[in-house]
């Protein structure tokens, strides 16, 4: 890392441990979840490698009330912010979800494996932490495999290595908007499924994303448009 971003990851610590002093009620961090996450552009043919981040995550004071999540490796000097303004908000099972699949080193640099803090923000400063593993990988983003989709009579037919899917729906102005599950070419999903459960207006653009636990990545195909 460079003098200059050492420099500023120290900034970032310094005012977090200003912050934790700061008054207000902290937010609530139930659980942190992190995963690498090997993309494939379906269009220019190149591979990236990206770092996943979500949160279970809530305040007392309202979801608004929530300001921004740092993940920090401490040991590499390393750190992102992700502010409320730019990431994902979903609702599974009855839990709230927010996070980013979008964290990245500089050029082709890998994401460095070991222990990530996750610290949650809320405005006022009041501030909440977790931690993360990230895994070492044996297979880089050049090197895996990845899963293709085509359409056809109406279904999105997925191919590849793994044993499920999912299909993640994004509208055309670039925010998610579902996810669907597939096990493979033996069972498509329709793309009149996807419209009636959840309708994008003007079209959508999907993704096809399979983890590999064992291996410590998932890999990801797009983007695959739907034609219409």
């Amino acid at each position: 890392m460079s003098a200059r971003s050492r420099a500023a990851a120290a900034a970032c610590a310094a005012a977090l441990l200003l912050c934790a002093g700061c008054s207000g009620k902290p937010p609530v961090l139930s659980r942190v979840f992190g995963r690498v996450i090997y993309a494939h552009d379906s269009a220019t043919s190149t591979n990236t490698e990206t770092l996943g981040v979500f949160l279970v995550a809530s305040d007392p004071d309202g979801m608004e009330n929530l300001s921004a999540f740092y993940v920090i490796n401490d040991e590499a000097e390393l750190f992102w912010k992700v502010d409320s303004t730019t990431w994902v908000t979903s609702n599974a099972e009855g839990e709230t979800w927010i996070g980013t699949t979008s964290l990245a080193m500089p050029g082709t640099t890998p994401i460095p494996p070991g222990e990530y803090r996750v610290v949650l923000q809320a405005n006022g400063g009041a501030t909440v932490e977790e931690t993360l593993t990230v895994p070492s990988r044996a297979v880089s983003a050049v090197d895996a495999k990845y899963p293709t989709a085509v359409i056809e009579n109406g279904l999105i037919k997925v191919s590849g290595a793994a044993a499920g899917y999912e299909i993640w729906v994004y509208g055309k102005d670039g925010k998610f908007a579902a996810s669907f599950p597939s096990t493979g070419a033996s069972s498509p999903v329709s793309l009149q499924t996807i419209e009636a459960s959840a309708p994008p207006a003007g079209g959508f653009t999907f993704r096809v994303f399979a983890w590999n636990p064992g291996a410590g990545y998932g890999v990801l195909s797009a983007p695959y448009p739907s034609g219409k």
